[in-house]
């Protein structure tokens, strides 16, 4: 019962009640949530549908072809599975902008694996400027870490700064011991692994600095995409990394597997994987959790911060699967490419029916979204209008798909 503060003859605002089955995943929450999410799916199957009755019948001869539907999987699996990463964390109400700088590096690494890379000799300056900015990162989140846990601003510092001298050293006699070194040409599945794996070790530095410095993830995410891409101009020296003309890696945009592209059964199979994962999972029931009300969830005692981080994870190895993808499209890695990716992949994602105010979402809503953003780019393009007109009604898709889900919240 709240009790009313000394000096004030106002009693505080109750709080509000509790829902602990929402945090705690119930079965019969569970499929009721499920149902809400996939009645969300409507909006946009019927926005796809409806693309394709317009520009069907505007442009039938072109667009309603098998080469047009080809075009668009092809032109926009990379989209998907990045789309599937972003949905994870848009439904805890976070964001990532840094998932196309993260796809840059992702595709960079992957084709400098493939071709093999040598690091560069030892020099001191840039091994102390390697050492301290990751030094600087590991003080900056200890220290967050320690003063959410109750530890006194001296104390956190000093441990803070203790582990950040011995982070240093190490990262510097790391660096000092592989300088020069040359890395042998890998395995086109060993390649893809790297690709992968760096865009899930980006994720885990936006996750681990929104929860361990409760900073907002839009300013850490738009930090890391400019760092991010940053870190892929400065390793290729903002020259593009191309693959060898053999490189069985490209057979996954330009082979054929069950009459599709590999790259877009892939797609798919991320799809199936991670619609589960999403709503019949401890993570995926968690993360609605998290995204309808944080505060509850968390004095429910879903570990938050764990489960929020997991969520960046997953949504950076899905850019850098989304990467390598690409680099198997591009024939190579561009440190310049997939700039306003981010955009795209948020729009799909919210026109998908995904809430940016959290607790909301469906991996087939964001593919729907991304498959009619696809053919709606292609239905402009056949029907010859102006790329800059193609960008108003791309923007203006993403107001009605935004109103719509405000609405949709203002009538609850």
């Amino acid at each position: 019962m709240n009790e009313v503060a000394p000096g004030s003859s106002t009693p505080p605002a109750p709080l509000p009640p509790l829902d602990y089955a929402l945090a705690r995943g119930g079965t019969g929450s569970r499929f009721s949530r499920l149902g809400h999410s996939f009645s969300g799916i409507a909006g946009p199957l019927i926005g796809l549908v409806l693309v394709l009755m317009i520009f069907g019948i505007w442009r039938p001869k072109y667009f309603l072809t098998q080469i047009a539907f080809e075009s668009v999987l092809r032109n926009n699996y990379q989209f998907a599975v990045a789309a599937v990463g972003m949905t994870f964390v848009i439904v805890t109400a976070g964001i990532d902008l840094s998932i196309g700088s993260t796809m840059a590096l992702a595709c960079v690494t992957c084709s400098m694996a493939a071709n093999g890379f040598a690091i560069p000799q030892y020099d001191w300056g840039q091994a102390t400027a390697i050492a301290g900015i990751i030094a600087m990162l590991v003080a900056l989140c200890a220290a967050g870490v320690l003063l959410r846990t109750g530890q006194h601003r001296v104390r956190a510092a000093a441990l803070a700064l203790a582990l950040a001298i011995g982070t240093g050293l190490v990262t510097y006699l790391l660096w000092w011991l592989v300088s020069g070194h040359v890395v042998k040409p890998m395995a086109v599945g060993a390649a893809i692994a790297v690709g992968v794996g760096v865009g899930g070790l980006v994720g885990l530095l936006n996750g681990t600095l929104i929860t361990s410095l409760a900073l907002p993830p839009f300013i850490v995410t738009l930090a890391t995409l400019e760092a991010v891409r940053g870190v892929a101009l400065y390793i290729t020296d903002a020259v593009p990394v191309s693959l060898p003309a053999a490189s069985s890696l490209r057979q996954l945009h330009y082979g054929s597997f069950l009459g599709f592209a590999p790259n877009v059964v892939i797609a798919a199979v991320f799809l199936v994987v991670a619609a589960p994962i999403l709503h019949f999972t401890i993570l995926g029931r968690y993360a609605f959790a998290i995204g309808s009300n944080e505060r509850t969830a968390r004095l429910c005692g879903v570990p938050v911060e764990r489960y929020k981080t997991l969520c960046y994870i997953i949504a950076g190895a899905c850019a850098g699967a989304a990467g390598t993808m690409a680099c198997a499209k591009l024939g190579g890695g561009y440190p310049d490419e997939f700039q306003g990716a981010e955009l795209t992949v948020i729009a799909a994602v919210v026109i998908g029916g995904t809430s940016l105010f959290g607790g909301e979402g469906t991996i087939v809503g964001s593919v729907l979204g991304v498959l009619m953003l696809g053919f709606l780019y292609t239905g402009c393009n056949i029907a010859n209008i102006s790329p800059h007109v193609q960008r108003v009604f791309i923007g203006g898709t993403i107001i009605l798909a935004a109103a719509a889900d405000r609405f949709r919240h203002l009538g609850r």
